[in-house]
Protein backbone atom coordinates (compact mmCIF):
# COMPACT_ATOMS: atom_id res chain seq x y z
CA UNK A 1 0.00 0.00 0.00
CA UNK A 2 2.75 2.12 1.11
CA UNK A 3 4.69 1.57 -2.58
CA UNK A 4 1.40 2.59 -4.45
CA UNK A 5 1.11 5.86 -2.76
CA UNK A 6 4.55 6.08 -3.53
CA UNK A 7 4.49 5.53 -7.15
CA UNK A 8 1.18 7.52 -7.55
CA UNK A 9 2.98 10.64 -5.81
CA UNK A 10 5.97 10.28 -8.15
CA UNK A 11 3.96 9.79 -11.39
CA UNK A 12 1.50 13.13 -10.11
CA UNK A 13 4.39 15.14 -9.35
CA UNK A 14 6.06 15.88 -12.49
CA UNK A 15 2.73 17.10 -13.51
CA UNK A 16 3.01 19.85 -11.03
CA UNK A 17 6.08 21.35 -12.50
CA UNK A 18 6.27 24.41 -13.84
CA UNK A 19 3.95 27.20 -13.56
CA UNK A 20 1.12 24.73 -12.21
CA UNK A 21 3.01 24.59 -8.91
CA UNK A 22 4.67 28.00 -8.59
CA UNK A 23 0.78 29.86 -9.17
CA UNK A 24 -0.98 27.43 -6.92
CA UNK A 25 1.99 27.97 -4.38
CA UNK A 26 1.34 31.59 -4.71
CA UNK A 27 -2.55 30.95 -4.63
CA UNK A 28 -2.12 29.09 -1.32
CA UNK A 29 -0.52 31.90 0.76
CA UNK A 30 -3.23 34.09 -0.51
CA UNK A 31 -5.99 32.20 0.90
CA UNK A 32 -4.30 32.12 4.05
CA UNK A 33 -4.31 35.57 4.39
CA UNK A 34 -6.63 37.35 6.61
CA UNK A 35 -7.07 40.55 4.05
CA UNK A 36 -9.20 38.21 1.41
CA UNK A 37 -12.94 38.08 2.04
CA UNK A 38 -14.80 34.75 3.11
CA UNK A 39 -16.62 35.23 -0.17
CA UNK A 40 -13.56 35.44 -2.60
CA UNK A 41 -11.66 32.70 -0.02
CA UNK A 42 -15.06 30.67 -1.63
CA UNK A 43 -14.32 31.00 -4.67
CA UNK A 44 -10.65 31.24 -5.02
CA UNK A 45 -10.55 28.32 -3.01
CA UNK A 46 -13.25 26.09 -5.47
CA UNK A 47 -10.97 27.60 -8.58
CA UNK A 48 -7.75 26.56 -6.89
CA UNK A 49 -8.98 22.99 -6.36
CA UNK A 50 -9.95 22.52 -10.06
CA UNK A 51 -6.90 23.95 -11.17
CA UNK A 52 -5.11 21.70 -9.29
CA UNK A 53 -6.97 18.72 -10.97
CA UNK A 54 -6.43 19.79 -14.54
CA UNK A 55 -2.91 20.08 -13.55
CA UNK A 56 -2.48 16.73 -11.72
CA UNK A 57 -4.44 15.39 -14.79
CA UNK A 58 -1.71 16.92 -17.53
CA UNK A 59 -4.28 19.59 -19.07
CA UNK A 60 -1.35 22.50 -17.22
CA UNK A 61 -2.47 25.02 -19.92
CA UNK A 62 -6.17 24.99 -18.78
CA UNK A 63 -5.02 24.57 -14.93
CA UNK A 64 -2.61 27.82 -15.87
CA UNK A 65 -5.77 29.62 -17.23
CA UNK A 66 -8.04 28.91 -13.95
CA UNK A 67 -4.79 29.70 -12.03
CA UNK A 68 -4.84 32.67 -13.37
CA UNK A 69 -8.31 33.76 -12.84
CA UNK A 70 -7.97 32.77 -9.03
CA UNK A 71 -4.96 34.70 -8.43
CA UNK A 72 -6.62 38.10 -10.59
CA UNK A 73 -9.69 37.72 -8.14
CA UNK A 74 -7.22 37.52 -4.96
CA UNK A 75 -5.14 40.38 -6.13
CA UNK A 76 -1.93 38.46 -7.05
CA UNK A 77 0.32 39.86 -10.13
Amino acid sequence: MIIALGLLAASVSPAWAGPCEDSLSKVDAALQSDQVSPEVKTQAQDMRDQAAELCGAGNEAEGADVLAEAMALLGIE
